[in-house]
């Protein structure tokens, strides 16, 4: 079986219903290498995919609650591009339609290969990638410049040295700057599911993370008491 050839493993989000298929794929993937999140209905299918990112998620169409297609379309209102691999009994020229039309990559219909699957998967990571390299890969937030290209944090134009998982928080707080990220979404975010973090890890690194950045950069990251924290820009838009 061939297996992901990345420092880091990439995340699926893998929604299905059907236990015993969630069960295959989920064996197959992560024995491929990857990092697999699993729901087994449309609502739950939706929030974790809001909840954190995806490098890929494989969606069922017929689920318990939201249909996959509808996940797609809120996936796309809320701005979120992660690519969609359709998974589906519905084989109709229409249903397919209907797939690519809410913003699937590909569509896949039931029975599969799992070795077909994974390289349909792969495929669409590779093109997802190629399309990435072209746009900038530079996130400016006030005095704050992260080069996720070369993993460089900036402040007022002085390299700040980060550690991987301070990095990966202060991206996250930076993709999406006013919104709440809860501490178990930055758990998840930087440990993965399948670890048991207390919250206090996070704010130990959100701690480090501040006497790193400075005065007027730390100031940015606000915590909200009871949730976790988020990234405001308001202040330094004015000034």
């Amino acid at each position: 079986m061939q297996s992901v050839d990345n420092e880091q493993n990439l995340s699926v989000l893998l929604v299905e219903d059907d236990e015993n298929i969630l069960n295959l794929l989920s064996a197959y993937l992560e024995s491929a290498g990857y990092d697999v999140v699993t729901a087994t209905d449309g609502d739950h299918g939706l929030q974790r995919a809001l909840e954190r990112e995806f490098d890929i998620c494989v969606l069922d169409v017929l689920l318990p609650g939201k249909p996959g297609t509808e996940i797609a379309s809120a996936m796309q209102q809320a701005g979120c591009d992660t690519p969609i691999l359709f998974l589906t009994a519905l084989g109709a020229e229409s249903d397919i339609l209907r797939g690519f039309g809410v913003g699937a990559d590909d569509y896949m219909v039931k029975p599969f290969s799992p070795r077909i699957l994974l390289v349909r998967i792969q495929a669409i990571l590779k093109r997802f990638r190629a399309c990435k390299s072209v746009e900038s890969l530079i996130t400016t937030r006030g005095p704050i410049q992260l080069d996720d290209a070369q993993r460089v944090c900036l402040v007022s134009n002085r390299p700040v040295e980060l550690t991987p998982h301070e990095y990966r928080i202060l991206q996250q707080l930076m993709r999406r700057p006013e919104r709440v990220f809860e501490r178990h979404t930055l758990i998840s975010i930087i440990y993965g599911n399948q670890h048991a973090v207390s919250p206090k890890a996070i704010d130990v690194h959100v701690h480090h993370l501040r006497m790193k950045l400075g005065e007027k950069a730390s100031s940015m990251i606000q915590t909200v008491r009871g949730f976790g924290y988020k990234l405001s820009i308001k202040k330094h838009i004015v000034n």
